[in-house]
């Protein structure tokens, strides 16, 4: 019989450990992924759960987590004792993160409210002190339910990608520039889903019908309003849309302004397209026309906003660019931890409040 979903209003880490039994055997995914080989001070696997939130979210050093551990009747451990714990729990943490979100995946939509078929997808980066290892965060956020869908943790070696997160069948992923490449198209209509994704100048090759390569400069100029118009991309095997619409003269030149700071702080000539295609949004889409005329297309993109205001939220309210450690084996840990408590807050939030946010 399925547990009862358990209220984290009372604040109590009872409520808390409850509510991560729900979804995830919490003793047997700890032996599973070794972060509890042997009960000899820490003998439980929620116990070494709130070691690890106390250290990560918390916000305590080795050794308050150590006394904190001790005064709560945990364990009497050392601070030694306290990081060779967190340095077993990343691949146990990890799995408790995915089946946390998992279990969202046939929750409700807003009352009254959200698009279930759209996924907004973006990647972050989480710097480390000194000179450690970066770390790059992969979300999806699902507008329709008000809330991240998916969040996933590597290394900045490992580049932004469709697939870093789950790609749903029958739905749409509304990107960035960084994600307009061929394998990212490939991988998401692989899955039976669709996509829209803003594009550089030089992002992807864009062909006609006959199989010429597009003018992109030469259509840019043609285009005093917005305007459609269908292309192919090798390696894509069907007719995408290009979706064309100048900016405002005053958000043009900020775009250009932004275009031209950048090539100066790198010490590189900026190339007359990039401030040519500064002007304009263009977009690339593999839905059909019908249902999703050229304004809808736009609109779906502009509300991206969403998941960048929730990544911006993860790092300056859950303190999650604060990444005190350097060493990458903790420093995962540390990350991990705190996905996992904005994970509960954010449940918690829902609970409570019941409503989607608003863009003001």
């Amino acid at each position: 019989m399925r547990k009862k979903p358990a209220s984290l209003r009372s604040g109590h880490w009872t409520a808390i450990v409850t509510t991560v039994a729900r979804v995830v055997d919490v003793e047997a995914t700890a032996r599973q992924f070794k972060a509890l080989q042997r009960k000899r001070k820490i003998r439980s696997a929620d116990a070494l759960l709130r070691l690890a939130l106390m250290w990560g979210p918390g916000g305590k050093s080795f050794r308050e987590s150590a006394a904190l551990a001790g005064d709560a009747g945990i364990a009497d451990l050392s601070d030694k004792a306290v990081e060779g714990r967190l340095r077993k729990m990343g691949d146990w943490l990890a799995h408790i993160l995915s089946l946390l979100l998992a279990d969202r995946l046939d929750k409700p939509g807003w009352a009254g409210g959200g698009d279930l078929t759209l996924s907004l997808v973006d990647g972050s980066v989480i710097c480390a002190p000194g000179n450690g290892q970066d770390w790059r965060l992969h979300a999806r956020y699902d507008p329709g339910r008000g809330r991240f869908a998916d969040l996933a943790l590597t290394t900045t070696r490992e580049a932004e990608a469709a697939a870093r997160t789950r790609i749903c069948p029958a739905r749409t992923l509304v990107m960035d520039r960084g994600y307009a490449r061929v394998r990212n198209f490939q991988a998401i209509l692989g899955a039976g889903a669709d996509f829209i994704t803003r594009l550089s100048w030089g992002s992807v090759k864009l062909y006609d019908a006959a199989g010429d390569r597009i003018d992109l400069m030469g259509l840019l100029a043609a285009t005093p309003s917005a305007r459609e118009v269908p292309v192919w991309v090798n390696g894509v095997p069907r007719q995408l849309r290009l979706v064309l619409q100048p900016l405002p003269p005053e958000a043009a030149e900020r775009q250009r302004a932004r275009r031209l700071r950048k090539a100066n702080r790198n010490s590189r000539k900026i190339d007359a397209r990039t401030l040519q295609a500064a002007g304009f949004l263009m977009l690339l889409t593999s839905l059909a026309t019908e249902g999703h005329p050229t304004a809808r297309i736009m609109d779906i993109y502009r509300d991206r906003w969403q998941v960048e205001i929730g990544i911006k939220r993860l790092k300056t309210l859950g303190g999650l660019d604060k990444l005190p450690s350097a060493d990458p084996v903790l420093a995962r840990t540390w990350l991990l931890a705190h996905l996992i408590a904005a994970v509960l807050t954010d449940d918690l939030a829902h609970e409570i409040v019941g409503f989607p946010p608003s863009e003001g």
